[in-house]
């Protein structure tokens, strides 16, 4: 009768274990998600600015063409600011990489649209985004795979 009692007590403690591990496995789970969902948003501001970067680096003209005006540039770069502020839910590896890009996308913003950004410059930046995203990816940009939508 003992052993069955220690065995009861046993499985008992057990099964409370893994209740109170419950909410823990639940908030590691949410804040996957968010990451997640960061680095898909960050990501897709992002690609909209290597376009435009793209034309700085293939410009040979005095006044480099924009595929974003200024302004629009500039809000993409504050928008990607504003999402960094969330980024505790990132590795660090991530924070570290998206640090310096914000840092020289926001010293290239104030420059953008005139021949003051370096085609050399632009081409830096863009090379920190790609890498951006890839690191992103190795991290969980997705949890499935997307399928074109056309």
């Amino acid at each position: 009768m003992i052993a069955i009692g220690t065995w009861l007590a046993s499985i008992a403690t057990l099964a409370a274990v893994l209740v109170a591990l419950i909410p823990i496995w639940r908030e590691a789970n949410r804040r996957k998600a968010q990451a997640r969902n960061l680095r898909i948003r960050i990501s897709s501001k992002l690609t909209v600015l290597r376009p435009s970067l793209g034309a700085v680096v293939q410009a040979n003209l005095p006044t480099p063409p924009v595929v974003l005006s200024k302004e629009e540039f500039r809000e993409v770069v504050g928008i990607v600011g504003d999402e960094m502020r969330e980024s505790a839910v990132l590795e660090v590896e991530e924070q570290d990489h998206l640090g310096v890009l914000l840092a020289n996308l926001e010293m290239s913003a104030v420059l953008y649209g005139t021949n003051a950004l370096h085609p050399d410059s632009a081409r830096n930046i863009r090379s920190l985004i790609d890498r951006s995203i890839v690191i992103m990816g190795e991290y969980g940009l997705l949890q499935g795979t997307v399928k074109k939508p056309w």
